[in-house]
């Protein structure tokens, strides 16, 4: 390009002279001083050089070295020379001599030796870098107007001959430092024969020679020459990257300077770019790039650059992860550290003086003034962006969210979530994204897909994040309590990883709760809040761990306990769970079982042992022991806990817990004695004993109590407790009775940490020989040793008791004479304790056997042991027994143990209850996460940071309604991006269905642990109540789906309709917010349930098919988002509810009885009374008396009133609304909606001609009969059906003149089948498949045909979109309909007629002029009679339908037959539904006098009397100092207001203002010229208000962002952020925004303009234009879009479709421009403003040539010329508004003009 650009430069010097004023002899007063004559001197010979240069030859190489060396020495010599070189253009000459010097054979054809060439071109360098040096007007001359890719052409040549190559480098490099003395360092390295060491050497020596970048777009020259450099033994690539990394490295200056520059992109292209093979990178080169990448990236990151780094990133590498890593990490500092800072969004240049630039100390409080500071000398202002903050403006948490996702392998996953959780600690605004995204739901999710590949590493990651590093546990505390408790505790996930980390995983709770020196902050502000207990519970329950794994997770269940024991959260959880699962199954119920897997019973009793013994040592604490006590019933749950077969650990553990709650209330035996417990433990315990059992036994009975912090009491003298005696005595009896039946005693399992005292039990296994005569040995030391044991053998009762099973033993032994010597020991051992025992007691029992019982003792005389079994009484010990007990203990024990059996019933019940609800919860959750796919498709989107490319993009019809209801805006049908590895409900979660009798609702009544259990008639206990949390919520189901703080005031069961769908669900009326729930039902016990499990009685919707998926994602809203709702009917029943929205959208909702709607409509009456009352008070005052001022015609009519009605006839009969607009209301007051496609709005046919090629409605016969129907325009159709009518009335039948209707769900559909969802309604209606081909909607004169003349069976009239949207006609999906019988023609688009010229928009167009016309306006009331009138049902008119198809023919809900119901409403689906009757006279005409496109009295209007139009000869008095870019209207005072660049007014709160533009690039909200609230760091560049609560702010980093203003009663206005809309990669300039669509458009830099949805803040589509976007406007009435750029002015519908363009190019810039607003004009108006001049134009086809497809083209309709401002020039109009049939002008002078008709 360079070579065509200056071809006189390459071959010879041949410039034309330069325009040089010649200058006049001008006769000093004074002698210039030597200094002045030096200085002119050097000019003028500067002059005379330059002029020589130009006509110098390049041929004569040693001229040209001459005259360069004049130039350099004159230039250095006088400073004040360079502007003479650059106003004379010798920068480009110098540009073109390097060009004209490439390299040159060398031979006899050379012009100039290579040395010459050599100096000429260094010369030129340094020509160049004198130039600029210190000189900042030259620089930026060079920068904008000659440019480094033209330096970079003329040197390409140089660069890559091997010659010159290293001698040009080094030139480069003293050029962009200005200091030549490096030049030959390149030269140097070459002739040293280098390697990659002795580069890196000879650099780190001259190191110090290099200083200060000074023009660093030269440095990205040399970056970008590397590839083209020569790659030989002087390694000169490598030495350029090299030395390019020292100068990044070198000091901040360059650093920042170079990462401003761009070179960022350079270094990551070369890494990275498509078609760059990195493996094939020389290592040395790859690892310099590497290096110098990373070194930037630490200064921060464009937009532009993240987003190319982040789509290379797509799968993340290890090295791209420490990029992105090291760029997130910033300097470290505090923020509240920093007492002074200078940020470059306070840089604030001067107009003419660079050193009048001054920055703000961004340091001070925000509520002061900021101080401002002079800059001074040679300062570079850079504005480096953190990589996190880009990534927030391109995509937010997102962006490394998705990376997560889409990672495939442990080394992947670690660095992602490195990168992810990197972004949310640096960036608040990352953080705020991923909360509102749910990204932490989602990110558990991802990881749960990711089991496989979580190693250490990532879990580290993860944890590091949430605050916990084991590796200093000593810090560990609770970040992020959100992410910790979605992350931290999906034990799902860190169960299934290896034994590593699931061993890492439980010990971070030792570390928050035991080691770190935050726990205390960690438990009473952070964990007390996660209800972990139960949560440990619930996992431990499940086959989520192992078994080796399971004694970790019960100890971490010990280490949350013994910091946090509280009766709700801690005691009563683990208790009930004991309660529930220590013990066998009760008869009759099912214990709560895992609800994971079915776990077998004894693993889920050892589970449960572990945690009983985790609980009593916990208990040897005296605080919580104490705790404890006060928390339960201890006597009864003392019983529950040990059960009536317990097991040897579970008697050992009671005994042992029986024995601490004793010693911390002595007086506890007496309770226990109440509750028969002492009695219970001597029936009970025998069963269990093993040696742990004898020690925790003999332990309660010494008193050895071991509790924490005390020393062990081992050496006990005295009996603590007796009453324990029995149990033991009884436990003996029961074992020598075992002993004699050759049993023996199950493996001993002796506990963990119990401290035991007497026989060591040496043995794994023990024999009841062996554990019997440690027991006997036991009583024989004790009774010898210790007195206060000996008195208790007083008793009669403990010594029946031994004697009994004495004798019992020693009988039995003498009736099997071949057990005694298996038994020797053991007899002898029992035979010495029955002596001991018979010396003190064998006269006591003597004296007290009075009762002449059959009681045979031991007689001290006849041992050795009698011969003679018969000495021993068989009943000797159930006398014993009866005499320990009493008969009325033994009824009190069998009452206390009926009762503890049905206490623990009604805890297993509890329990599994809880079960189930904890896994509704759960199996909610990870539903909810996997309905968040929003996030992910817009990653995806056309541009989103991933593009899925589509040759086609599917489209549906949005349910967003612009005025009256119209329903035009398409919306893309996004396809979801699924998951890696997307994760299957069965794998992932190995959840199984809980059994049925788990899923079955318990019924409680008062839960056991309320009552008053008198086990006793004297039972004296405190009233202790233990309170459980298991309610009986039945609404926890949906519970999550609230908004926080929300309360649930109503719930109803609704079917919702939506077109022929009806999807049951849940209604709920929240405190804040409304509801919507499809998939669940409420019973009638309140229980809700999946809509498919419901009875079909339940469903709402007699006959329609209910096809759900499960549960849908709720729909919600807040309450005061609701404009209004109307009642409706549904199948003529009056149960339906139609809700509207303020974001112009609405819900239509069926009850099941009309009582029902009733209810919610009272609570909606009484809720919109409320707000009423409350707006009042915050509202401003709106005018009662309807200005001319203020002609816009409210959108909608909501209800059905009469009044209200009567109004619309009459603004319709004043021509103050359409026809369409009137049509559109009497369908919304006589109930038809769109929500319901057999209610859907009915328009009539108004055309009958479909055949000319030119339309011409000045001819009334191209206009259908509007006062017949369509059944009855021709003879022939009105015989038929008049013969029908009298037919059915001969037979008695009722009768009618049409089998069919006008209007019903197949008209519709059959319609819109080409749009969806109709395309789905419609195959619904079909059964699933289309209809014949030949019966499709193919032709619109086709269907006119069959509908007024052909098929008797059709009389359909329209619907709207034939009046409203070109897209039903195109069939843009491809769908295949298969081809027509007759012509085989394939069936495409809708054939339009030859007067549309194949346009779909035209012929929209042409039918609603059509309807608009004065014909149609004339003949309307005659149309209106049929439908809605008093001819509704007049035979005479043929209008009488199918008796069901009126109001009020039958009643469905009378109908008791479920058959004949369902034919009913059959017959209503197919016949269709006549509108509600609105009049019962006729109605009245229009009146057409005057000129009848404007409303009745108008005189003038804009689009008919433009050329009438003046401008006012005064502005109006609210002018401005500077240029005006909008006006506002307030519509209290009537006036205009103007708004500078950096302001707006809130609409209809004129007193409230937002400003921007400021140094610290903040947002400001004034009220009443006060600032309430500043939002800083926003870089807002355009703002448009939607409407006085939505704020569109366009932003200098490419981002547009969504404000919310919100006004609440008694407080003041405050303004919120709430969405950021990415999509655009430059500066945005201009936004657009409207509330009337839900539509905000967005021009920017990047050429395009960008349609979002301000409903759901999402990317719509993208309008392009060649050059920057200047200007975008939205027409408020039909959604019609116009921008403007430098070279084009376009117009494109609401859906993208482009309608004109006019090139710009020879016409004056626009600078504003304005849509005239009405609700209907048959000539459109765009008015511009450019210097000096408005113009208003139009869009038209009427140039197209006959037969072609429609042209639309812009046409000028007026040009209106400007006044002149006070300096004579005309002033640019800067800003336009039209206000009814008036026009206001804004300028640059800053005032205001009226543009007004004649009066």
């Amino acid at each position: 390009m360079f070579r065509n650009l200056l071809t006189p430069l390459t071959s010879k010097f041949v410039f034309p002279n330069a325009t040089v004023e010649p200058q006049e002899a001008i006769q000093e007063e004074q002698e210039q001083s030597p200094e002045d004559f030096v200085r002119d001197a050097r000019i003028e010979e500067m002059r005379i050089v330059l002029e020589d240069i130009k006509t110098t030859s390049i041929e004569d190489g040693f001229r040209i070295f001459q005259v360069t060396a004049d130039i350099h020495r004159i230039m250095v010599e006088e400073s004040r020379t360079k502007d003479v070189f650059r106003e004379l253009d010798g920068f480009l000459v110098v540009v073109g001599m390097l060009s004209a010097l490439g390299p040159q054979d060398q031979g006899e054809g050379a012009t100039i030796n290579s040395a010459t060439r050599m100096e000429t071109i260094r010369l030129a360098f340094a020509i160049l870098s004198e130039g600029m040096r210190d000189h900042p007007v030259n620089t930026d001359y060079f920068n904008k107007q000659v440019g480094y890719t033209l330096l970079k052409q003329a040197i390409t040549s140089l660069l890559t001959d091997e010659r010159t190559a290293a001698q040009t480098v080094g030139y480069l490099l003293a050029l962009c430092l200005h200091n030549f003395s490096v030049s030959n360092l390149f030269v140097d390295l070459r002739a040293s024969l280098p390697s990659t060491a002795k580069i890196d050497s000879i650099i780190a020596q001259n190191e110090h020679r290099l200083g200060k970048v000074r023009l660093p777009a030269v440095v990205l020259v040399m970056m970008e020459m590397v590839d083209s450099m020569p790659r030989d033994d002087s390694m000169l690539p490598y030495a350029t990257l090299k030395l390019v990394e020292r100068l990044v490295s070198l000091n901040h200056r360059n650093h920042s300077m170079l990462n401003e520059a761009g070179l960022v992109q350079h270094v990551f292209a070369k890494l990275y770019a498509r078609g760059t093979n990195v493996d094939e990178m020389d290592d040395a080169e790859r690892s310099v790039l590497q290096r110098m990448l990373r070194r930037l990236l630490e200064m921060g990151a464009s937009t532009a650059e993240t987003r190319m780094i982040y789509q290379r990133a797509r799968t993340p590498s290890a090295e791209l992860s420490a990029l992105l890593k090291g760029a997130s990490d910033g300097p470290g500092i505090q923020e509240e550290s920093m007492l002074f800072t200078l940020t470059p969004s306070g840089h604030r240049q001067g107009d003419t003086d660079s050193t009048q630039a001054v920055v703000l100390n961004s340091a001070l409080r925000k509520d002061r003034v900021r101080d401002s500071a002079r800059i001074i000398g040679d300062v570079a202002v850079v504005k480096p962006q953190c990589l996190d903050v880009s990534v927030w403006k391109i995509g937010g948490a997102a962006i490394p969210l998705r990376l997560v996702e889409m990672s495939q392998n442990s080394h992947d996953l670690a660095n992602s979530l490195a990168v992810l959780f990197d972004s949310l600690r640096t960036s608040w605004q990352n953080s705020e994204d991923m909360e509102r995204i749910h990204g932490y739901e989602i990110l558990s999710l991802a990881l749960r897909s990711k089991i496989s590949i979580i190693d250490i590493y990532s879990f580290n990651v993860v944890f590091d994040f949430l605050g916990t590093d084991l590796s200093r546990p000593e810090n560990a505390t609770i970040t992020n309590p959100l992410a910790y408790s979605i992350l931290a505790l999906e034990f799902e996930v860190w169960s299934k990883t290896s034994k590593e980390v699931q061993k890492a995983h439980l010990e971070h709770f030792t570390a928050l709760l035991e080691t770190s020196k935050f726990r205390r902050f960690n438990l009473k502000q952070r964990m007390s809040k996660f209800n972990l207990v139960r949560k440990l519970l619930f996992v431990l329950q499940s086959d989520l761990y192992s078994n080796d794994m399971v004694p970790q997770l019960v100890q971490t269940i010990g280490v949350y306990l013994r910091h946090h024991f509280v009766a709700d959260v801690s005691i009563k959880p683990v208790v009930s769970y004991l309660a529930a699962n220590l013990h066998d199954d009760i008869p009759g119920t099912a214990t709560p079982r895992s609800v994971f897997s079915k776990t077998d019973n004894s693993r889920r009793k050892e589970r449960a042992e572990q945690v009983y013994e985790v609980l009593v040592q916990t208990l040897a604490n005296p605080s919580l022991m104490s705790k404890f006590t006060l928390a339960l019933p201890l006597s009864r749950v003392l019983l529950l806990l040990l059960g009536e077969h317990p097991s040897s650990i579970v008697a050992s553990q009671t005994l042992i817990l029986l024995g601490l709650v004793l010693h911390s209330s002595p007086s506890f035996d007496r309770k226990f004695e109440l509750v028969s417990g002492w009695t219970a433990l001597k029936t009970i315990l025998p069963g269990a004993w093993d040696p742990s059992v004898h020690v925790a036994a003999f332990d309660l009975l010494l008193g050895r109590v071991f509790v924490t912090n005390k020393p062990p009491s081992n050496n006990s003298t005295k009996v603590i407790c007796p009453y324990i005696l029995p149990a033991i005595l009884t436990s003996l009896s029961y074992g020598l009775e075992k002993v004699t039946a050759g049993a023996l005693l199950p493996p001993a399992t002796p506990t963990n940490g119990v401290m035991s005292h007497g026989s060591v039990f040496s043995h794994e296994n023990y024999s009841v020989i062996s554990a019997m005569e440690v027991l006997v040995e036991e009583l024989i030391d004790l009774h010898s040793s210790m007195a206060s044991f000996r008195q208790l053998f007083k008793s009669k009762h403990v010594t029946g008791i031994l004697i009994s099973a004495c004798q019992s033993f020693v009988a039995r032994l003498y009736e099997l004479p071949q057990s005694r010597q298996r038994c020797e020991r053991l007899l002898d051992k029992v035979v010495a304790l029955v002596k001991v025992l018979a010396l003190v007691e064998y006269t006591k029992l003597k004296e007290d056997n009075t009762e002449g019982l059959n009681v045979t003792v031991v007689d001290p005389a006849i041992i050795p042991l009698p011969s003679s079994p018969k000495m021993f009484s068989k009943h000797a010990l159930k006398v014993a027994i009866q005499d320990a007990t009493g008969t009325g203990k033994e009824r009190m024990l069998q009452k206390s143990l009926m009762r503890i059996a049905e206490w623990r019933k009604k805890t297993i019940a509890t329990e599994k209850k809880r079960r189930g609800k904890l896994l509704q919860d759960q199996r909610e959750l990870h539903r909810q996460a996997e309905r968040h796919t929003e996030w992910r498709t817009l990653l995806h989107s056309e541009y989103g940071i991933w593009p899925q490319h589509t040759d086609r993009y599917m489209w549906r019809l949005d349910d967003t309604e612009g005025p009256f209801r119209v329903r035009k805006k398409l919306e893309l049908e996004h396809a979801r991006v699924p998951l890696h590895a997307r994760i299957q409900e069965s794998d992932s979660r190995e959840v199984r269905q809980i059994d049925d009798e788990v899923q079955s609702v318990v019924q409680m009544e008062v839960p056991p642990w309320e009552e008053s259990y008198e086990f006793a008639a004297t039972e004296v206990e405190e009233e202790q109540q233990w309170d459980e949390d298991v309610s009986d919520d039945k609404h926890r189901r949906v519970r999550h789906e609230l908004e926080p703080g929300d309360v649930i005031q109503d719930v109803r069961n609704v079917t919702r309709v939506t077109g022929v769908d009806a999807s049951p669900g849940l209604l709920i009326l929240g405190k804040t917010h409304l509801y919507m729930l499809d998939g669940l039902l409420l019973q009638d016990d309140g229980e809700i349930i999946e809509a498919q499990d419901a009875p079909k009685d339940i469903l709402l919707v007699p006959g329609t098919i209910v096809e759900l998926d499960g549960q849908q994602p709720a729909q919600r809203w807040l309450l005061e988002r609701i404009a209004t709702f109307s009642k409706r009917t549904f199948l003529f029943r009056d149960v339906a509810l139609e809700i509207y929205m303020k974001d112009s959208r609405s819900i239509f909702v069926v009850f099941p009885t009309h009582r029902d709607r009733q209810e919610i409509n009272n609570k909606f009456t009484l809720l919109m009374n409320a707000r009423a009352a409350s707006e009042a008070v915050t509202s401003p005052a709106v005018p009662l008396i309807r200005s001319p001022f203020l002609s816009r015609v409210t959108a909608r009519v909501f209800t059905g009133a009469r009044d209200e009605v009567a109004s619309a006839r009459s603004r319709w009969q004043a021509r103050e609304i359409s026809n369409f607009a009137y049509l559109s209301i009497l369908n919304q007051a006589s109930g038809r909606t769109r929500c319901d496609v057999t209610q859907y709005p009915v328009f009539p046919w108004v055309l009958q001609d479909y055949t000319s090629d030119e339309l011409d409605l000045t001819k009334p016969e191209v206009f259908r009969d509007l006062s017949k129907p369509m059944g009855a325009l021709t003879p022939a159709r009105q015989e038929a059906a008049s013969t029908r009518y009298s037919n059915l009335e001969s037979v008695g039948e009722p009768p009618f003149h049409y089998g069919t209707h006008f209007s019903s769900s197949m008209i519709v559909c059959h319609f819109l089948i080409r749009m969806s969802p109709f395309t789905h309604m419609f195959k619904t209606l079909q059964g699933g498949d289309w209809d014949l081909p030949d019966r499709l909607f193919t032709d619109i004169k086709r269907a006119w045909d069959s509908a007024s003349q052909e098929s008797r069976g059709d009389v359909r009239e329209l619907i709207p979109e034939f009046y409203t949207l070109p897209e039903f006609l195109w069939n843009s999906a491809g769908l295949d309909f298969g081809q027509q019988t007759s012509s085989g023609e394939k069936i495409n688009d809708v054939k339009i007629p030859p007067w549309a010229k194949s346009d779909p928009f035209l012929f929209i167009t042409l039918h609603r002029q059509a309807l608009e016309t004065d014909y149609v306006s004339r003949n309307l009331p005659a149309w209106i009679d049929l439908i809605w009138g008093c001819k509704q049902k007049d035979p005479n008119s043929f209008n009488v339908y199918h008796p069901l198809s009126y109001e009020g023919a039958i009643d469905l809900d009378a109908i008791a037959d479920p058959l004949e119901r369902e034919a009913t409403v059959g017959i209503i689906h197919n016949f269709g539904q006549t509108p509600r009757k609105l009049f019962s006279h006729p109605h009245p005409a229009r009146i057409m006098d005057g000129r009848t496109s404007l409303p009745l009295g108008a005189l003038f209007g804009i689009p008919e009397d433009y050329s009438m139009l003046s401008q006012e000869a005064k502005p109006l008095r609210n002018s401005l100092d500077e240029a005006i870019v909008y006006l506002a209207v307030d519509t209290m005072s009537e006036k205009i207001l103007p708004c500078s660049s950096q302001m707006l007014y809130v609409p209809l709160y004129p007193h409230e203002s937002i400003h921007w533009g400021l140094p610290d690039q903040s947002i400001r909200l004034h009220i009443d010229r006060k600032v309430v609230q500043v939002a800083e760091s926003a870089q807002c560049v355009c703002a448009a208000f939607a409407d006085s609560e939505a704020l569109i702010t366009g932003m200098e980093d490419s981002t547009i962002g969504i404000w919310k203003l919100v006004r609440l009663p008694g407080e003041r206005t405050t303004l919120t952020w709430t969405h950021i809309l990415r999509g655009h990669t430059d500066r945005i300039v201009s936004v657009a925004a409207s509330r009337a669509w839900s539509l905000i458009a967005s021009g920017s830099d990047d050429q395009t303009v960008i349609l979002w949805d301000l409903n759901r803040a999402h990317y719509v589509r993208t309008l392009k234009h060649e050059t920057k976007v200047s200007l975008v406007t939205i027409h408020e009435a039909s959604g019609l879009i116009a921008s403007c750029s430098k070279a084009c002015l376009a117009l494109h519908t609401i859906n993208g479709l482009q309608i004109a363009t006019l090139n710009l190019f020879s016409l004056d810039p626009i600078h504003s421009i304005a849509f005239h607003e009405r609700e209907w004009s048959k000539t459109g108006v765009l008015a511009t403003g450019s210097q000096g001049t408005i113009t208003l134009r139009t869009w038209t086809t009427e140039d197209t040539p006959l037969g072609e497809k429609a042209q639309w083209k812009w046409k000028t309709l007026h040009e209106y010329k400007c006044r002149k401002v006070d300096n004579g020039e005309p002033p640019t109009v800067t800003a336009l508004k039209f206000v009814g049939e008036s026009m206001y002008s804004g300028d640059s002078s800053g005032k205001v003009y009226a543009w007004e008709f004649p009066d």
